[in-house]
């Protein structure tokens, strides 16, 4: 089993790439790919650990003898992010297997922007519109890129994580155009680009069936707003062209119970305190406010998971900061 062609994953992502980080599974930078003519594992070495990314990019009925290869060549494993159909396989297989978290999913054939809840997107809608700021579609190519790298360069330094581009679990930006990825950029009057959102596609039996956000990103001096005028415009396009679905992607730590499979005590204890400490809220990763503003959109909450099957369970989550890139 040998690494796939980028050729090879496309035509497999089309048919197979159900899940919202599919797209980031194909094509992350510096993943390794396992697998055969009817499917691949998206992983990247953390030490002598291999971190699979999400679901195997494969018919379902070929996820088992997937995963089960993979693990012959490697020991030492864990999968992160992973769907409840997965969760059960490697389960079965003696994994250790706890939620990670909650992804939510909005079913634009009936979203709309009314009513109290959403009343930012209708604010931000008539705020930009009299300041003369657009969102369109446009090629990021050539000038493009670079004034959209120094908008990135900016929002960057006002995060917690402003020294690096996260990874693994964030694809990180790619300030070029790619084949089915939408990229919207926010323009002022003055037609320069002040914020941009990209959402990476999502597939079945290769028809494109949703999108995920993958990124929102604008000057810290622009209204915050912006956030919710790009989603608005992104929204509305989809909506015009049938688009059913938009993953608004993970929020980890949120909503896990551990009631179903052999959790990890350790795992879930970490899960908890990362979500509810303020230091680390505010300094790495803020996960609560994040799952909070996805509430908003009211969509369904799918619960993902993480599986491992080495010990001890902190140093596997000490290697995901690193495979992440937050420490």
């Amino acid at each position: 089993m040998n690494a796939h062609p980028e050729s090879k994953r496309r035509a497999l992502l089309e048919q197979h790439g159900r899940f919202p980080v599919a797209y980031s599974a194909a094509f992350q930078p510096d993943l390794l790919y396992f697998g055969d003519q009817n499917g691949f594992l998206s992983y990247k070495m953390v030490g002598g650990t291999a971190f699979v990314l999400a679901d195997p990019v494969a018919p379902t009925d070929h996820h088992g003898a997937l995963i089960d290869a993979f693990m012959a060549k490697y020991r030492d494993v864990s999968f992160w992010q992973i769907s409840h159909a997965t969760a059960a396989l490697l389960n079965a297989r003696g994994f250790f297997v706890n939620a990670f978290g909650s992804e939510t999913v909005v079913d634009l054939r009936s979203f709309s922007f009314k009513g109290p809840s959403r009343r930012s997107f209708r604010t931000a809608a008539n705020r930009f519109a009299a300041s003369g700021h657009t969102v369109r579609e446009v090629p990021l190519a050539g000038e493009m890129a670079k004034k959209l790298q120094a908008v990135s360069d900016a929002w960057r330094r006002s995060k917690a994580t402003k020294s690096r581009e996260l990874r693994f679990l964030v694809r990180p930006v790619v300030l070029d155009d790619e084949p089915g990825a939408r990229k919207f950029v926010l323009f002022n009057a003055r037609g320069e680009p002040e914020g941009f959102a990209f959402f990476d596609p999502v597939y079945e039996q290769g028809q494109v069936v949703g999108y995920l956000s993958a990124t929102r990103r604008w000057l810290p001096d622009t209204d915050p707003l912006a956030g919710y005028l790009l989603m608005r415009a992104a929204i509305e396009t989809f909506q015009a062209e049938g688009v059913r679905n938009l993953h608004l992607g993970l929020s980890p730590f949120h909503l896990i119970e551990d009631k179903e499979f052999n959790k990890n005590w350790v795992t879930r204890r970490g899960f908890r305190f990362f979500y509810t400490n303020d230091f680390t809220n505010r300094f790495l990763y803020p996960v609560r406010s994040l799952s909070q503003h996805k509430d908003i959109y009211g969509g369904e909450q799918r619960l993902v998971y993480v599986a491992f099957n080495r010990l001890p369970a902190v140093l596997r989550l000490l290697k995901l900061l690193r495979a992440c890139r937050i420490i």
